[in-house]
Parts: structure tokens; C-alpha cells; sequence
């Protein structure tokens, strides 16, 4: 191998090494909590919570979806304090949609 060829080859790897660095630092700067989407969630969730309150409520065949909103806010939750935004925000979204349902199947 020449020295020119060489020097030609370890300039490319430097150029995909700086680029592959600068490519993961933007991934980790580009990664937040999700703020608004957790709100959504415990809104949500907060807001079907009045009508699972009874135990006879609690005994219907559609508590199984506010449970299901539940846990999946807590999953949410514990994937935010483990600083996993990615897996919060999937979790927050499914809470949000199965509180939904949880009020729509109740009324």
C-alpha cells in the first residue's frame, strides 16, 4: 500500500468516526423527557378515575381498561425515572388511549 493511499484511507475513517460521534451526540441531546405527553396521561387517567371509584364499579366488566391505563401510567413512570423517554412517551400515549376507552365503554 502507498503512502498516499494510506493517508487517503485513515482521512476517511477520521471523517466517519466524526461522524458517527457527532451522529450520537445529536441522538442523546435530541432525546427529552416527555413532558406533555406524561401530562396527557395523568390527566387522562385522573379523569376516568371518578367513575371506577365504587365497588360496584369496580366489580364491571370494563374496569379491566382503567386498570389497563393504570398500569400502563405506571410503566410510563418507571420508563421516565429510569430516563428511558423513548419507552415513557409509548407508555404515556397507551394510558392516554386506554383511559379513553375506559370512558367510553363506562358511559
Amino acid at each position: 500500500m502507498t503512502a498516499a493511499r494510506k493517508h487517503r484511507t485513515l482521512g476517511h475513517m477520521i471523517r466517519v468516526l466524526g461522524v458517527v460521534l457527532i451522529s450520537l451526540w445529536l441522538s442523546a441531546c435530541a432525546t427529552k423527557p416527555p413532558v406533555q405527553a406524561m401530562a396527557e396521561a395523568r390527566a387522562a387517567v385522573q379523569s376516568v378515575k371518578p367513575l371506577y371509584d365504587s365497588n360496584e364499579a369496580k366489580q364491571s366488566k370494563t374496569y379491566k381498561y382503567f386498570q389497563s391505563a393504570e398500569k400502563a401510567l405506571m410503566e410510563a413512570t418507571q420508563a421516565l425515572d429510569a430516563k428511558q423517554y423513548v419507552k415513557a412517551k409509548k407508555k404515556a400515549k397507551q394510558a392516554k388511549q386506554k383511559a379513553r376507552l375506559a370512558a367510553k365503554v363506562k358511559h
